[in-house]
């Protein structure tokens, strides 16, 4: 009797431990982690030669999610244009795991995504716009010496379209 546990145990055994290692993983792998802002300042100074869009948000903002389908819609259009978009998380890094990577997931995001944990915003908003304190959402759009910074969501996709296209001229 103990022979036949031992020998169901040893067949059985690899079928379970298979099938953990296949569960699927809800985390893109597209998510890089800034820990300060230098990081962010890095990809921006990288990007000088084309058109550059920086969005900051966070999953407990309704404004910012609201805003995600039109970022979508313009990396789809804009893909092979000199277009690069980055949204730039500010949710902490305690809720990648239970908030930004489902978030980025549920709502298969394609743009680049970046969670910054630089929490010292007054140390750095004003490197992205002297007007910004850091309320979310805001979006910047560099290219070259030129910028244009919005503080507050686009409520259309044809609003920020109009800001892409006044910059790629």
């Amino acid at each position: 009797m103990k022979f036949k546990v031992y020998l169901w145990l040893i067949s059985v055994l690899p079928l379970i431990i298979a099938c953990q290692r296949q569960a699927p993983t809800s985390k893109p792998s597209s998510i890089e982690i800034l820990e300060h802002f230098e990081g962010l300042q890095t990809i921006i100074d990288a990007n000088h030669n084309k058109l550059l869009l920086v969005n900051f948000w966070a999953t407990s903002c309704p404004p910012c999610i609201k805003e995600m389908p039109h970022f979508n819609r313009l990396e789809q259009e804009y893909s092979n244009k000199n277009l690069k978009i980055l949204l730039v998380s500010l949710d902490r890094i305690k809720d990648l795991d239970s908030r930004v990577y489902p978030f980025v997931s549920k709502y298969e995001i394609l743009p680049e995504v970046a969670i910054l944990q630089d929490q010292n915003y007054s140390a750095w908003t004003a490197k992205i716009d002297t007007s910004w304190y850091g309320a979310l959402p805001a979006t910047i759009l560099l290219k070259g010496e030129q910028k244009k910074f919005r503080f507050g969501a686009y409520e259309d996709y044809e609003d920020l379209e109009k800001d892409v296209k006044e910059l790629m001229r």
